[in-house]
């Protein structure tokens, strides 16, 4: 038995010198001790107990040194006695089925800030190619212009461009129209929108028998219309664009036929009203700071129709008209 106390002794010194917790000198006086102590076993004589450095060596071979003063006081997990923790971060309820219905109604809290951070922000200022382009933007205005025809009353078909300005400057009517544009990058726009117009035309005081006695006509159109506009290149952050547009869209005519006496004459002709037109044109646009524009445009207006003029010539072409028309809109 004593031979086990001594092994058990002397496996706990060697255990201290490996782990570093005793110096030389303390194991040579705790040898002493235990030499001593061992001695008294054996020959039967009472020892005192060990002294204070000898308890001192054996509260720190066993993790039982007296704290200081500074590190009872302190609040540094190295000389608290529980065992440290590994890190492990707060539980996040942002994977549960639960949250996922309601994490776009959830409302946001200072223990919450994940939702606040990844949640979209508007810019605090639109960036200057954006302002000028307007791009992503809506835009409502209204035009006012004059309208022309080309039809066999008037014979205003075939004519030289000379002639044909000649003709067109003393023989429109007016239009009106609303329109409303959303810029969809910096090459293209989308334009709706419908015209009023009304056009009319007289047969040439050369002409001395009017065809079906047609002397002259009125018609009122109305025009729907969808376009889409290729904005051309122009100068950087210029507030001044140019386009062209090709679209489609339906009018409505009404036209009537007046003889040379200005009576009202029935061609008894079977046709519809409602007609299909292809809208074509060019166009430029200038937009001041405050949002509001303004700008020209001439359309041309394609159609398979021979009634604008409400009679039919065999082996004459279709029926056309176009548009001159000044716009202002408000970009919002």
């Amino acid at each position: 038995m004593l031979n086990l106390f001594k092994t058990f002794f002397l496996g706990l010194v060697l255990l201290s010198i490996v782990s570093g917790k005793t110096t030389a000198g303390e194991m040579n006086h705790a040898s002493g001790e235990l030499a001593s102590e061992f001695y008294s076993l054996e020959n039967g004589v009472e020892h005192s107990t060990f002294s204070a450095h000898s308890d001192n060596f054996f509260r720190r071979l066993f993790g039982l040194r007296k704290k200081s003063e500074a590190q009872r006081r302190s609040r540094s997990q190295r000389h608290s006695g529980a065992r440290p923790q590994r890190y492990s971060p707060p539980p996040s309820d942002s994977q549960t089925p639960e949250s996922q219905g309601s994490r776009n109604t959830r409302v946001s809290t200072s223990s919450d800030m994940s939702s606040v951070q990844n949640a979209p922000k508007n810019p605090l200022h639109i960036s200057r190619r954006d302002q000028y382009h307007g791009l992503g933007l809506w835009e409502l205005g209204f035009s006012l212009g004059t309208a022309h025809s080309i039809t066999d009353i008037g014979a205003s078909k075939g004519l030289s461009p000379g002639d044909f300005a000649s003709y067109h400057t003393s023989n429109f009517g007016f239009n009106a129209g609303f329109f409303t544009r959303l810029q969809m990058n910096e090459w293209f726009a989308f334009n709706l929108g419908m015209n009023f117009m009304s056009i009319s035309a007289e047969t040439p005081a050369n002409v001395e028998e009017p065809f079906m006695n047609a002397y002259r006509f009125t018609n009122n159109v109305f025009e729907f219309h969808g376009k889409t506009e290729l904005i051309l290149p122009t100068l950087a952050y210029s507030p001044f664009d140019v386009y062209a547009f090709i679209g489609i869209g339906v009018f409505f005519s009404d036209a009537q036929v007046f003889d040379i006496d200005d009576r009202r004459q029935e061609t008894n002709l079977d046709y519809s009203q409602v007609q299909p037109v292809i809208p074509m044109g060019v166009g430029a646009w200038y937009r001041f700071p405050n949002n509001l524009k303004i700008g020209y445009e001439f359309g041309w207006r394609n159609t398979i129709f021979y009634h604008l003029d409400g009679i039919k010539v065999n082996g004459a072409s279709y029926d056309h008209y176009f548009l001159n028309s000044l716009s202002i809109s408000f970009v919002f």
